[in-house]
This record gives structure tokens, sequence and C-alpha cells, in this order.
């Protein structure tokens, strides 16, 4: 039970002195569903790109090879992650190509009309108010603007007793149409420990 405890908290805000080892199992676990959302964003040389909860970095690491011409940006809430992804980041960053900054998905810190594609993977577990998550999103998004929303429907442990939320596919989808989104399709995955949804939704 402790165990799974300490799992729980470092998968929502990774800190400490494991928090590197938290960075390689995170980027590890979800390798291959990170694969999976950047296929279905469809990343264009020149697209600005928001990654929401960038954990190990991995994702945003794929993504600036697929867009050269653009910006990749990452948000997070761990300190730990931010300073590890600065450091990964710097010299891409400097470049001008990512952007690393402190934000939730309740308050991107980024202008309207920001972004041709945003993604995040396994953290609307812990948005306090995935409504409001909702509409920052679409704000920052620009008009014909892809969001990809990915996230395990099973869980290895019982984690919903530590702070993890989870939400029916419904219920995500209506969030997600009554902030503005069109198009929502989902994805379906299954995996013998992970069984992944992918909502793709559009902004107009």
């Amino acid at each position: 039970m402790l165990l799974e405890k300490y799992i729980a908290k470092q998968a929502g805000y990774p800190s400490g002195v494991f928090s590197g080892l938290v960075a390689a199992l995170l980027n590890r676990t979800t390798s291959h569903i990170n694969d999976v959302t950047i296929q279905l964003l469809d990343i264009k040389p020149t697209d600005h790109v928001l990654d929401i909860g960038f954990g190990g970095g991995a994702t945003v690491q794929k993504m600036v090879r697929l867009a050269p011409n653009g910006l990749v940006a990452g948000i997070e809430i761990s300190e730990a992650m931010l300073k590890r992804g600065k450091k990964k980041f710097g010299k891409l960053i400097s470049q001008g190509k990512v952007d690393i900054r402190e934000g939730s998905a309740s308050k991107i810190p980024f202008e309207s009309d920001c972004f041709d594609k945003v993604s995040t993977v396994n953290t609307i577990f812990f948005w306090p108010d995935p409504a409001l998550g909702m509409e920052e999103i679409i704000r920052v998004m620009k008009p014909k603007g892809r969001f990809v929303l990915t996230y395990s429907t099973k869980l290895p442990f019982n984690f919903t007793r530590y702070g993890f939320n989870l939400y029916p596919e419904e219920q995500i989808r209506d969030m997600l149409g009554k902030a503005g989104f069109t198009d929502i399709q989902v994805k379906t995955v299954e995996h013998p420990r992970f069984a992944t949804a992918f909502i793709v939704a559009s902004k107009r």
C-alpha cells in the first residue's frame, strides 16, 4: 500500500532524489502511447506544438524532429521536471525551437491562438478542473488546430485512492464538446496492463 501511494504521488508530481528515475520510467512506460499520440497529431515541419505535462521529455524530443522549422513548447507543474527539461533542451531553447514553462492545463502560460497542435498523455487524472482545462486548451489553439488527449482507461494499481481521477469516455467527450471542440473521435488500444484511449478533437 505504501509503495502504491508513493508511485501515485511521483506519477502526479515527480520530486525529490528519485525524480530522475521517475523521468526515465515515464519515458519507458509511455513510449508506445507517446508515439501513437504523435502520429495522431500529424505534426508538420512548421507547426507550433504544445505538450502538456511533458514529464521525462521524450515526447518533446520526438516532436522537435517533426517540426524543425516550428516550435515545440512543454509545460509542467513539477519543479524537478522543469529543471530537468530546461537542462536537457538548453541548446534548443537558446535556438528558439523549444519553450519550457511552468504551467498546467487549467492555466496555460501562452497567448490565445498560438498552437497548431496540442497533446497531453496521462495527465487528466490530476487536473483539478477538467472542464476548465479543455477551455484553456482550445483558447491557445489556432483555428483548425488538433488536440490529442491520451489516457489509460485501466491502471495497474488502485491509484484512485491516492488522487487519481478516472473519467468515463462519454464525460470527456461531453466536456470537449462544451468547450467548443468539434470532430471528436476516439481510438482505443488494448494492452495487457494499460488499456489506452486516444481522443482526437479539432478547433473550428
